[in-house]
C-alpha cells in the first residue's frame, strides 16, 4: 500500500525548554526530511545506518537526551507569542484612544489657539501647586494642634473634673435652682463681648440667675465678680486654655473637651443643663418659651427629646437644617446622654473634627438618645441677616470669625456691641435699638461693612456644602458626615 505523504509544513515545531540546541537542530532537520512513500531497501539501510551510528558513536548522547522529554509537556509556538503581544498592544492602543477622547483638554487643545490653551494648562499647574501648599498645611495645622490636645488634655479631663473641690461647690450652687441653668465657657480674652452679653440680657427678668461662667483663668474670674456680682461663677483655672486662640487651633478643639466633660460630670449627678455662648443677641428672653419640656409648642417634631440643639442653616428649606451648631443646646440627664457626650470627648481627643461635626454625625448615626431643634423662628445663625430678614428670632448667633482676635469688632459694624468706650458700663439703647432693627428686619449687612474674612470663608464652605448635598442618591448620605470635615474644608488663615 501506498502512504499518504506528510508534508513538512503540518508539522507543529516546539521548543521544549531545557533542550540543547544541537537537539532542537536534529529535530528540525528531520521535520524538514520528507517521509518516504514507497518501501525502498536503500532508504530502509540508510536509517538503520543512521540509527546504528547514533547508538554506538557520538549520537549516544541525543539520543539519551531525547528518551528523556516529559510526555505532553507545555511549549508555546513564536506565533501564538506574537499573537498575544500584538492583542495587548492593541487594547493599550484603545484604551489611550478611549482616555484621551472624555479628556477636557483634547477639545480645548482643539477648540482654543496654542497660546490661550498654554496659559490655561499653566494656570491649572498653579491652581494644583496651591492646592498642594494648603493640603501640607493644614495637615501641619492638624498635628500641632492634636498635639498641643495631647499633651493638655489631663487638665480638662472627666476625672480632674469630678475629683476637685471646685466641682462640688458648682453642685451645691445649682442645688436648690428650680431650673437648669445654663454654662458659658469664659477665659480673659472674651471679657468684653461677655460685658457686652450681659448688658444685652439684663433686661430680662431672672436671666442672670440661670447663668454660671465657667472661668478658666484669675483675671476673667476676678473681672466677673467685680462688674456682675451676682452673677455665678465655677471657676476652673486652666493654664493652656489662657491665652488668645482662634477656629481649629489647639487651644479651640481643648475648651470644647472640656465643654464636654464638664457634661458628662453633671450628667452623672442627674443634672440637667444648658450651655450657651457669648456670640449671640438675645432680641426676646429665650427661657420665657419654656423649651426644657416636653410637647412644647415650640419644638417639632412632638415627641420626647434627650437633647435640643439650636441648627445652622435660616429656615425649614435649608439643605443644612437639622444640622447642630452647638451654641446654645439644651441635655437631659439620661444614661444615653452621657454616652453620647463620653463619645463626643473621646473623639475631639482624638479627630481633627470640630465638636458640632461629631454631633452632627451621633445624632444622624444614633438611635438614642433623641435629638430635637430649635425653630430657626426661635434661635438662627448669623445667615439671617444675608436673607430677605423675614420672622426675626429670638436669639441669633454672630459666629463664624475664624479668627478670635476680631470677632467683636465685626460684631459692633453690626450693632451688636452694648457697652460703652470702657467695655464695661452698659448702654442700654444701644440694645433696644439694635432690637428695633432686627425686629424689622434691617440689620445692615451691605455698604461700608464688608464680609470678613471668617465669614467669606464658611459663606464659601455653606455654598460648598448645599451643592453636595442637594446631589441626588449621594447627597443625604454625605449629609451626615460632611460636617466631620469642616476644620479640613476651611483655609483658616487669621
Amino acid at each position: 500500500m501506498t502512504k499518504q505523504p506528510i508534508s513538512a509544513n503540518t508539522q507543529t515545531v516546539c521548543r521544549h525548554r531545557g533542550v540543547p540546541s544541537y537537539i532542537e537542530e536534529s529535530a528540525e532537520n528531520a521535520a524538514k526530511t520528507e517521509v518516504p512513500t514507497t518501501s525502498s531497501s536503500t532508504t530502509m539501510a540508510r536509517h538503520k545506518a543512521e540509527e546504528a551510528k547514533m547508538r554506538n558513536g557520538g549520537g549516544s548522547a541525543q539520543m539519551a537526551a531525547l528518551s528523556h522529554l516529559p510526555k505532553g509537556s507545555r511549549c508555546t509556538t513564536t506565533a501564538e507569542e506574537e499573537a498575544e503581544s500584538s492583542e495587548i498592544e492593541h487594547f493599550a492602543h484603545e484604551y489611550k484612544k478611549q482616555l484621551r477622547r472624555i479628556l477636557p483638554s483634547t477639545y480645548a487643545k482643539r477648540l482654543l489657539p496654542a497660546q490661550l490653551y498654554r496659559t490655561l494648562i499653566y494656570i491649572s499647574y498653579l491652581f494644583w501647586f496651591v492646592i498642594g501648599i494648603l493640603v501640607i498645611r493644614k495637615t501641619k495645622s492638624a498635628v500641632v494642634a492634636m498635639r498641643y490636645v495631647r499633651a493638655h488634655a489631663a487638665t480638662v479631663s472627666l476625672a480632674s473634673i469630678e475629683q476637685s473641690a471646685q466641682f462640688q461647690q458648682l453642685l451645691h450652687q445649682i442645688e436648690d435652682d428650680q431650673r437648669p441653668p445654663a454654662l458659658l465657657m469664659l477665659n480673659q480674652h472674651a471679657l468684653n463681648m461677655t460685658f457686652s452679653f450681659l448688658c444685652n440680657t439684663a433686661m430680662f427678668p431672672g436671666v442672670h440667675e440661670r447663668f454660671i461662667f465657667v472661668t478658666l483663668d484669675d483675671k476673667a474670674r476676678d473681672a466677673l465678680h467685680k462688674h456682675w456680682p451676682n452673677v455665678r461663677v465655677f471657676h476652673w483655672p486652666t493654664p493652656s486654655l489662657y491665652k488668645q486662640f482662634s477656629f481649629a487651633e489647639g487651644a479651640y478643639q481643648t475648651i470644647y473637651i472640656l465643654r464636654a466633660n464638664l457634661a458628662v460630670a453633671l450628667i452623672k449627678q442627674g443634672k440637667a443643663v444648658w450651655f450657651m455662648q457669648q456670640d449671640t443677641f438675645w432680641r426676646r428672653n429665650l427661657f420665657e418659651l419654656d423649651l426644657e419640656h416636653d410637647n412644647n409648642k415650640y419644638i417639632e417634631p412632638k415627641e420626647p427629646y434627650d437633647l435640643l440643639f439650636d441648627q445652622i442653616g435660616h429656615g425649614k428649606k435649608s439643605q443644612r437644617a437639622g444640622w447642630v451648631n452647638g451654641a446654645t443646646f439644651f441635655i437631659r440627664a439620661n444614661n444615653h446622654t452621657r454616652l453620647f457626650f463620653e463619645a463626643i470627648a473621646d473623639k475631639l481627643a482624638h479627630w481633627y473634627a470640630p465638636d458640632m461635626g461629631i454631633m452632627i454625625h451621633q445624632c444622624n448615626t444614633w438611635e438614642k438618645p433623641k435629638c430635637a431643634f430649635i425653630p430657626h423662628k426661635i434661635a438662627n445663625s448669623w445667615e439671617w441677616m444675608y436673607t430677605e430678614q423675614r420672622n426675626p428670632p429670638y436669639v441669633i448667633q454672630l459666629d463664624c470669625e475664624t479668627d478670635g482676635r476680631s470677632k467683636l469688632q465685626q460684631l459692633a459694624k453690626f450693632g451688636f456691641y452694648f457697652t460703652k468706650q470702657d467695655g464695661r458700663t452698659c448702654d442700654p439703647e444701644a440694645v433696644r435699638r439694635t432690637q428695633r432693627i432686627m425686629g424689622k428686619g434691617q440689620v445692615d449687612v451691605g455698604g461700608p461693612v464688608s464680609l470678613s474674612w471668617g465669614r467669606f470663608q464658611f459663606k464659601v464652605y455653606w455654598w460648598l456644602v448645599d451643592y453636595i448635598i442637594c446631589t441626588p442618591v449621594i447627597g443625604p448620605y454625605l449629609k451626615t458626615y460632611l460636617a466631620l470635615i469642616g476644620y479640613i474644608l476651611t483655609i483658616t488663615i487669621a
